[in-house]
């Protein structure tokens, strides 16, 4: 009988051993790869969102003040075209007014019949047009031959009042009416939100690759081109003074990377930065926008 040749035990272990090896580092090859596939899926997608959310943002802030109603106006230094909200321990936010639908009744423009102090008569009866419960976007008001733009307090008939008084001669030459809109960013439960008064946008963030972690706001005044502040009022100036808006977005990862704990949270403005390592990737967007309108 010829010999049978085949494995010993001792091989067959040895051979399994390789294999297991060799199956061990391939499979850690695999999970380290897949890891840093997905932080990296996670920081593109935040980056994504934090650079068009603020395009948008930005849009909207360089606008602010200007009015286009059928005929077309503009409001230069309108007192509420841009309203600041600072915060030194949390995100900012922004209140930016602009565009402009004209007031019209039966094809006709409605105008301006009397002026009393804050309380502004129109031709018509207003009905729902301004809607002033507690809806921004409806709740100013702008006039013709005026460079403001006024907030309603309430409507009454054909009457609205307002938080500061017009000129009285509005009622002169029967100004034309229009409302006016007003849009406010803030972050909201890790996402930046567009609030036109008729509901809330999410432009960046409350997604599975990215959230928005910090809005820091800063602003450039009349006769100051070179000094930041927090708010108008810190340089002893208004809302209708400034004239340059600086925008920061803190973009952050969902996950955290396991491997990599040594990322914080950067400040920013006022807003004092965190010690604290926890592992999310952040992207930090700046961007610097000249208004135009004042």
């Amino acid at each position: 009988m010829k010999e049978q040749k085949g494995f010993t035990l001792i091989e067959l272990m040895i051979a399994l051993v390789i294999c297991a090896i060799l199956v061990g580092g391939t499979y850690s090859i695999f999970i380290s790869q897949q890891r840093t596939y997905a932080i990296q899926d996670q920081v593109v997608g935040a980056q994504q969102d934090g650079r068009a959310a603020l395009t948008i943002m930005a849009r909207d802030v360089r606008m602010a003040g200007m009015l286009t109603g059928i005929n077309g106006f503009n409001v230069y230094g309108a007192a509420e075209a841009i309203t600041p909200t600072n915060s030194s321990s949390a995100p900012d936010q922004i209140r930016v007014v602009f565009a402009a639908e004209e007031f019209s009744s039966g094809g006709s423009s409605v105008t301006v019949t009397a002026v009393n102090g804050t309380v502004v008569t129109l031709s018509a009866t207003i009905g729902t047009f301004f809607n002033s419960g507690g809806t921004p976007n409806r709740s100013y008001a702008a006039f013709e031959g005026e460079q403001r733009v006024y907030q309603i307090s309430s409507v009454s008939g054909s009457n609205l009042t307002l938080t500061a008084a017009p000129s009285d001669n509005l009622g002169t030459f029967g100004a034309r009416v229009f409302r006016v809109r007003a849009i406010t960013y803030s972050v909201s439960n890790n996402t930046l939100q567009r609030n036109n008064g008729e509901g809330a946008q999410i432009l960046a963030g409350g997604t599975n690759q990215s959230q928005v972690e910090d809005l820091q706001i800063a602003y450039q005044v009349k006769n100051d081109t070179t000094s930041w502040y927090n708010t108008p009022a810190a340089a002893g100036a208004s809302n209708e003074d400034i004239t340059v808006v600086r925008i920061n977005l803190v973009m952050r990862t969902t996950i955290q990377d396991s491997e990599d704990q040594t990322y914080t949270r950067p400040g920013l403005e006022d807003h004092v930065g965190s010690a604290t390592q926890d592992g999310f990737r952040r992207r930090v967007y700046t961007t610097v926008v000249k208004l135009r309108n004042f």
